[in-house]
């Protein structure tokens, strides 16, 4: 039982106020970006999750929650970053993921735990993430066992 797509992007950029939650200028031109390209490029997900806000994030949910507004989709934000094990249980494991499309929007630095939670192969995704890379995509597949892993490149 499991999602048979689970999309993983990092947040768009940052401000480099380091105290700043919200995106930069660069990234809310790429969270609305994303409304156009993501649906021409992967279809309408039928679920988008986001790391929970935080007193030191916004920018997970500001990334995604314009294509969730466009698409008529509600964001889900129930688990903090950290949380991500938790997360991939949930989606690996509950029958309403079952044969879905999954968009997931994170903070780099638990993407890796996250993919391995997923049981995506190791060398499969970068580990550790990159911090100056905001435009990679992760495309998990999953059809017979070992999940699958595709790199695709936002080309904005």
């Amino acid at each position: 039982m499991a999602p048979v797509k689970i999309v993983i992007m990092r947040h768009a950029e940052k401000p480099d106020d380091p105290g700043d939650p919200n995106l930069s200028p660069a990234g809310e031109n790429r969270a609305k970006a994303l409304v156009t390209w993501y649906p021409e490029t992967f279809g309408v997900p039928d679920f988008i999750f986001a790391a929970a806000i935080s007193k030191h994030s916004v920018r997970p949910v500001e990334t995604v929650q314009p294509l969730a507004d466009a698409l008529g989709l509600e964001l889900h934000t129930p688990y903090a970053d950290e949380d991500y094990t938790a997360l991939a249980e949930d989606l690996l494991s509950k029958p309403k993921f079952e044969g879905k499309t999954i968009l997931v929007c994170w903070h780099h630095g638990h993407i890796p735990g996250l993919m391995q939670a997923l049981g995506a192969p190791v060398g499969s995704y970068p580990d550790p993430w990159v911090p100056t890379v905001f435009n990679l995509v992760l495309v998990t597949e999953f059809h017979h066992g070992t999940p699958t892993v595709s790199k695709v490149s936002e080309p904005f």
